[in-house]
This record gives C-alpha cells, sequence and structure tokens, in this order.
C-alpha cells in the first residue's frame, strides 16, 4: 500500500523534535509499505535552519519537503504559513506521477488547514482518508488561547473541523475522550479511533553524542544534585510560569540540593529566564532547543522528568503527552501538576501528581520526590517503561492504524 502521511509540523532526526510521523512510518515500511512523510519545509518546531523543498531521506524514512513561508512567534506569518501549506499540499498531490498515487492519505491535524485539499485529492485517486487529530481546533484557540468563538478563523476552522469528521473513513484521535466532542459534529461510532502519542525502543542514533547540556548533567550529578529535567515547548500553552511559582515555597532545608533543567524553546523562554534570575533561583539551568537524540541521551542522566499545564476545561477529553511518553521510556520517574480526562501518572504508578495552581503542593512533590532511596525511584520508572511498553509502543500503534484501514475494505 502506498501511504502519504501529511503532517505541518512533522519531525525526525536531524529535522524536528515531533517524531510520531517518523515512528509511524518506519514502521509501516517495515511492514512491506510505501510511505512518504509530506510537510513544510519549514514549521517552528525544526531543530535548525528550513530543510531544502522536494524529496529526501532521514534515517530510512522518506520525506518530502513543500515550499514554505518562514515566520516567528504566533502572528499574521504564521497563519499566512498555515493557510500557504494548504496551497502547496493541493499542488504537489495534483503532480504526483500516477505510479506514487496513494492508496491512503493520513492527515495529521497539528492544523487542519490543508484538510480539504487532502479529502480533494483522496476522492479524485481513489484513496481513503484518515483525519488524525492531535489538538481539538478550533476548541483549543477557544478555551486555551481564549480567541473568542465569533472570530471568523474559528468559524472557518469548526467548518473544516465538521467537514473532516463527516468525510474521513477514519478519524484517529490521541485524546482518549476525545468521541465526546467529535461524535456530536459528525462523527460515527465506527470511524473512531484512539491511537496516542507513543515511543519507540528501537535505536535510531548509534554514534557516540557530545554535547554540552550532556556535559552539565554530568557535574550536576557528581556534585550530588538532584536533576528535575523539563524538555518541550516554553509557550503559554505549556504553563511553565506555573513550575516558577512553585519554586518559591522550595525549602532552602531540603536535605538534597534539587537542580532543575529545562531544555527548549518559546514565546515565553526569555521571561522564564528573566524571572529565575530576579528571584535568584539559580539552581534552575535553561538551553535551548536541542536535537531529540540528544534529549534521549540527556534523560539517561537525571533523576525525575516533570511537567505542568493549565487547569483547563479541554483536558475533559484527555492528554496525550510525548515529554512524559519520553520520561518513561527512559524509566525516569515524573512529577506532574496537571487534571485531565485520563491520569498517565497513576495509572502507571511511576511519579507523583498534583492538582494544577496549587504551587504549594507542587514545592512539595518536588521535594518528597528528591528524598526517596534509589531503589524507590528505580522501581517507579521500572514501571512507567513497563506501562509506556504494554501501552504506548510505536510498533503497536502502527500495527492499529492500518488495521482499521482492512476493516473498511
Amino acid at each position: 500500500m502506498k501511504i502519504l502521511y501529511v503532517n505541518p509540523y512533522a519531525g525526525g532526526p536531524g529535522v524536528g523534535r515531533y517524531w510520531r510521523a517518523y515512528y509511524l512510518a518506519r514502521e509501516w515500511q517495515d511492514a512491506g509499505h510505501e510511505v512518504t512523510v509530506v510537510s513544510p519545509a519549514y514549521h517552528h518546531l525544526m531543530d535548525g535552519a528550513a530543510m531544502a523543498t522536494g524529496p529526501s531521506q532521514h534515517d530510512g524514512v522518506d520525506y518530502n519537503f513543500l515550499p514554505a513561508l518562514r515566520y516567528a512567534g504566533n502572528g499574521l506569518k504564521r497563519l499566512f504559513a498555515m493557510l500557504l501549506f494548504a496551497v502547496t499540499l493541493l499542488w504537489f498531490l495534483i503532480r504526483l506521477p500516477r505510479g506514487k498515487r496513494p492508496d491512503l492519505i493520513i492527515y495529521s491535524s497539528a492544523h487542519p488547514f490543508a484538510y480539504p485539499s487532502a479529502l480533494l485529492m483522496s476522492k479524485l485517486y481513489g484513496a481513503k482518508i484518515y483525519f488524525e487529530v492531535r489538538d481539538l481546533w478550533p476548541l483549543s484557540l477557544v478555551e486555551v488561547a481564549g480567541v473568542s468563538p465569533r472570530h471568523p478563523i474559528v468559524w472557518l476552522l469548526g467548518r473544516i473541523e465538521r467537514l473532516a469528521y463527516r468525510a474521513s473513513d477514519k478519524v484517529i484521535s490521541l485524546l482518549p475522550g476525545a468521541f465526546d466532542y467529535m461524535g456530536l459534529r459528525g462523527l460515527t461510532p465506527d470511524r473512531f479511533l484512539y491511537a496516542p502519542n507513543g515511543f519507540s525502543f528501537v535505536p535510531t542514533i548509534t554514534q557516540t553524542i557530545t554535547h554540552p547540556l550532556l556535559a552539565d548533567l554530568q557535574s550536576f550529578r557528581q556534585a550530588g544534585e538532584f536533576v528535575y529535567f523539563y524538555a518541550g515547548a516554553l509557550g503559554e500553552p505549556n504553563a511553565m510560569h506555573k513550575f516558577v511559582d512553585a519554586l518559591e515555597y522550595l525549602s532552602p532545608s531540603c536535605e538534597r540540593k534539587i537542580r532543575f533543567v529545562i531544555v527548549g524553546k518559546g514565546e515565553q523562554a526569555e521571561a522564564l529566564q528573566r524571572r529565575c534570575k530576579l528571584n535568584g533561583f539559580d539552581f534552575v539551568s535553561f538551553y535551548g532547543q536541542v536535537d531529540k537524540s540528544i534529549i534521549l541521551q540527556a534523560l539517561k542522566c537525571v533523576d525525575a522528568g516533570f511537567f505542568v499545564m493549565h487547569d483547563l476545561p479541554i483536558y475533559r477529553f484527555g492528554v496525550s503527552l510525548n515529554k512524559l511518553y519520553d520520561y518513561m521510556a527512559l524509566a525516569v520517574p515524573v512529577v506532574g501538576a496537571y487534571c485531565a480526562h485520563n491520569d498517565p501518572l497513576a495509572d502507571a504508578g511511576c511519579g507523583l501528581s498534583v492538582a494544577p495552581d496549587r504551587p504549594q503542593e507542587l514545592a512539595a512533590a518536588f521535594t518528597t520526590l528528591a528524598l526517596y532511596d534509589q531503589g524507590t525511584l528505580q522501581a517507579m520508572g521500572a514501571r512507567g517503561r513497563a506501562y509506556l511498553t504494554a501501552n504506548f509502543e510505536y510498533a503497536a500503534i502502527a500495527r492499529k492504524i492500518l488495521a482499521c484501514s482492512k476493516e473498511t475494505e
């Protein structure tokens, strides 16, 4: 089967940090399918400069990068880049040679603007089309970003969303409770498939890796510090300012010195660093975005991972966090502040969780975990890895997605 996996923010080795497209494509290729990942030549989740347009291969997986507009932040230029992708995708699909035309198009909705292009060409080519939902648009704009429900963009996204739920052969959701929302907008139960974010345990990079981040982590550990690690975006949706709120309640008399290492980029990165400096939080170390291979190596050198989230109604449909699966995969215990439809830390038994917007409780959780003995920490990490292996390994997720294609034949 020929599969086109279209993702406006696709990553992979040497591409960017969101590797779902790469992992799934590799598994499908190993199963004998012909797979191409289609993405813009530039997006904000890339590791560095824009990619060269056209076909290329990354660690055995075929990509095709389409012309793109460079942007920064969340302004009009980013919106124009999203709309441009709808045009370039349509042009790319129209020009496909007959022997390269897909049997299945999967449109992964980091944003859904280009879905109509994929739908149109799927009909012309007689291909199946799946709509993969990572974020619920436009609900995320309304409930997370605070955009008015009457905004024209919200109206447009709502129209595309309903079209996708009604026209797609399958709708793949990364959120376990999303059907409650999708079913009210035209999706039937037989076309809903829960396929969350996951992790691949197959190593992709085998050479020895050196990086200043890795050297610093070794130094922190050698100094006897308990190292907490965060790898991810530093924007408003990631709520990292609430992590800084909790630092004010850390006890200076803690029996073990705690170090927080933050790796990532985003519009709030500078503000977070300034605030930590102003408050004298010299135990917080910031690093820019690095390649995923560095992140995975770094997780072998830390004591625990952490994440914080807003308390938002949209999480009633669930959460699916890449960073959490990275922590679990490397058997790292986790501290999390969240409230959602699902409770992955409790299900896995791999960490401590507190409710959002309770900085004192979050600080207490940081202190408590840091004082656990090594055996307890290792047991927590092992439970997380076992839970991930049983439920979220990408090989199983890839098989699940293609198995449903046979159901509709």
